[in-house]
């Protein structure tokens, strides 16, 4: 059945029929993208697009409408530095984690700006591994170290409404920085000329958040530190957090599992990431942890040979890849304007953001000196919705959402028969 010329044309398919359709309507510049480069979908089905030249992250609700409350994300600075959003993340907290291709990484919280807050701990006693009272006073290494410490208890707490460092807290803030002391373990590398890429957040309760940096080729985990001790206006206390360096996921390499030259990064229900490359050889990569020892290690799960995901020549300077909750991967395949669907073997399903159109024609088959001519039907595929796709994520209702910044643009996709058996999703 030939789809429809132009994008904004309702048109009725048969149940039959399964390819990705293209969803009505666009979403583009009227409600103020500029060049929108990454996206994420909240756990709440809210979607937050990182739009690097607008220095805005935009938050919309699966309408398209443009959701209030999140001003702080608009034209966003800190300290006084613009910022330019070129990835972004949510975590179960409603931490909202984004970074701008430095040695940094940025977090505003979505539930204490809707609450607000009441209080902070300026200090505290606490009961330590001997049984002596210490009061710590907070904001120094002394406060960090004991609020760490798994073996001194917390057992009063003075608090303060002071003003400034509550707008602080509601702010967007540098939660990592390079150049600070929470690199000290880090010692192979040069943190303060990381280049972070891409970033991605655990979907359970896991103390941590995984980075590509482009600069040094490899994956980091980044480890969830308490700060502050925070009142809401609702009456709940909870910590704030900070990020430290954990450790080296996974390095530099030319194999299976290691990392040349990564853009981004993604991850599923079970702990796995995924990340893409530009760099030899292959360029989308499925790690999976494996505990033991002090840290995880984490062994490649794609293998070439054996997976379609890891075909050398497959794609064209892929420049996004995300998972949804059957683990089908998505791979913005941009240089060839298409996004490939994998099955959560990494095997091919299936592309969007392309038209397939069945030519029957002949052609002459030719062995030694014998001929003869024989009718067959090619496919030919026209690429017609998307020029430069940056960005991919997936709604638990299927629909892909893809950044194209060079139309300022975000283009929706959907099965036709809006069912996904042939994805084989994970009981």
């Amino acid at each position: 059945m030939e789809l429809p010329a132009d994008i904004n044309t309702d048109v009725e398919f048969s149940a039959g029929d399964t390819t990705y359709l293209p969803v009505n309507p666009i979403w583009g510049t009227e409600r103020g993208f500029q060049s929108p480069i990454e996206i994420s979908i909240a756990q709440d089905g809210r979607i937050f697009v990182a739009d690097s030249a607008a220095q805005s992250i935009f938050v919309l609700d699966q309408g398209g409408n443009i959701v209030t409350g999140f001003d702080e994300l608009r034209t966003v600075t800190v300290d006084g530095n613009s910022v330019h959003p070129i990835d972004v993340d949510i975590d179960t907290k409603m931490n909202v984690f984004f970074i701008d291709g430095s040695d940094k990484i940025f977090c505003w919280n979505q539930l204490w700006n809707l609450l607000g807050i009441e209080a902070y701990a300026f200090g505290g006693i606490f009961l330590t591994e001997t049984g002596e009272d210490s009061f710590i006073v907070s904001h120094n290494e002394s406060w960090l170290t004991a609020v760490n410490n798994t073996n001194w208890e917390l057992v009063d707490v003075t608090w303060s409404n002071e003003q400034s460092v509550i707008d602080s807290l509601l702010s967007v803030r540098c939660v990592f920085d390079g150049q600070s002391a929470d690199t000290t373990g880090d010692i192979w590398y040069s943190s303060g000329m990381s280049s972070f890429s891409g970033l991605t957040t655990l979907r359970d309760e896991a103390m941590r958040v995984f980075t590509s940096d482009h600069f040094h080729d490899r994956i980091l985990a980044l480890n969830m530190r308490r700060s502050h001790l925070i009142r809401l206006s609702s009456g709940e206390e909870i910590w704030t957090h900070d990020l430290v360096f954990g450790h080296t996921v996974s390095g530099y390499g030319t194999g299976a599992g290691t990392v040349n030259k990564p853009v981004c990064i993604d991850s599923d229900d079970n702990g796995n990431l995924y990340y893409g490359q530009t760099g030899d050889f292959f360029q989308i990569h499925k790690i999976q942890p494996v505990l033991g020892g002090t840290y995880p290690v984490y062994p490649s799960v794609f293998q070439p040979g054996i997976n379609d995901i890891m075909d050398l020549y497959r794609f064209e300077s892929p420049r996004d890849v995300t998972v949804d909750n059957h683990q089908s991967v998505y791979v913005a395949n941009t240089m060839e304007q298409e996004v490939q669907v994998f099955d959560n073997d990494g095997q091919f399903f299936m592309k969007a953001g392309v038209k397939s159109v069945t030519v029957d024609t002949s052609i002459w088959i030719f062995t030694g000196s014998d001929s003869v001519l024989t009718d067959t039907f090619l496919v030919v595929e026209e690429k017609e919705y998307l020029e430069y796709p940056s960005a991919v994520a997936v709604d638990e209702k299927g629909v892909i959402y893809v950044c194209d910044p060079s139309s300022s643009s975000i283009v929706r996709f959907r099965l036709s028969n809006q069912l996904d058996e042939n994805l084989n999703p994970i009981k």
